[in-house]
């Protein structure tokens, strides 16, 4: 009898039905459309962004509820598909609840990989982002807003600010955690007179539309706007990108050749 299979996709979450519908919603497609014999259900990592929506009676599990959901059901063969950008504290959050569901002998739950992972994702997302981002002639950069982190698993940024540099591509990258003013100091120093300001983010929800593309004066747009930079918001997240969506799939597969 073959076992019961299941995929747990594991996303921070959006209150933006939007960002649901055009950034989360596509991954979980295209895991579904690659691997038709497992089940794929949603999960959020985000309690407040979970509260938030069973206010407009949209229920979404945590992954603690839904892993205990499926292991009800009979599912033996679960593995977890994080949609995190870096292994942060979300990562660690999930690998913990792994680490305590797995005490079935059962049930085999493994964990895969956020889209940062192995030296490789990087050199894939970069690829991504040519296909992605704006073209920028001379004096112009892209600008990619991150969340940011206290976890060490911040580095992840600064090295793919790295190899983006020594390719020569006219991309920055900052975050929210580390504000805006090193990336102030960089655009000077490039001497760059307009800027397309995009998230380096899953979904374009609220860090986008507010902490980026807001209208208050503390926003990228308009800190950027009153330092003499040009600027041009793009509120799309990186779910869009299928390539992006490309380099789950591939971690997914990892995991399955490795069982």
């Amino acid at each position: 009898m073959n076992k019961k299979k299941a995929i747990l996709v594991a996303s921070f979450g959006s209150s933006y039905k939007k960002a649901r519908t055009e950034q989360i919603k596509p991954i979980e497609e295209l895991i579904m459309d690659n691997f038709s014999d497992y089940k794929v259900v949603r999960a959020f990592t985000s309690n407040r962004i979970i509260n938030k929506l069973k206010k407009e009676n949209i229920v979404i599990n945590t992954p603690e509820e839904a892993l205990s959901i499926l292991i009800e059901e009979g599912y033996e063969d679960i593995i977890v598909q994080p949609t995190h950008i870096i292994p942060g504290f979300e990562y660690d959050k999930l690998k913990k609840i792994v680490s305590i569901k797995n005490h079935n002998k059962d049930v085999h739950i493994t964990i895969s990989n956020p889209l940062l992972y192995h030296k490789n994702d990087y050199k894939q997302v970069i690829e991504a982002l040519k296909t992605y981002v704006p073209e920028a002639s001379e004096n112009e950069a892209v600008v990619l807003m991150g969340h940011g982190t206290e976890h060490y698993a911040n580095a992840s940024y600064y090295y793919l600010q790295y190899l983006l540099e020594s390719q020569d591509l006219p991309i920055l990258i900052g975050t929210i955690e580390d504000g805006i003013e090193l990336l102030l100091k960089r655009l000077t120093k490039g001497k760059y007179k307009k800027v397309f300001l995009m998230p380096f983010l899953l979904v374009a929800g609220d860090h986008a539309h507010n902490d980026m593309a807001g209208d208050d004066d503390d926003s990228w747009k308009n800190i950027l706007t009153a330092n003499g930079v040009e600027v041009e918001t793009i509120t799309k997240g990186l779910g869009n990108n299928k390539e992006v969506r490309q380099i789950y799939i591939n971690h997914l597969k990892e995991v399955m050749n490795k069982q």
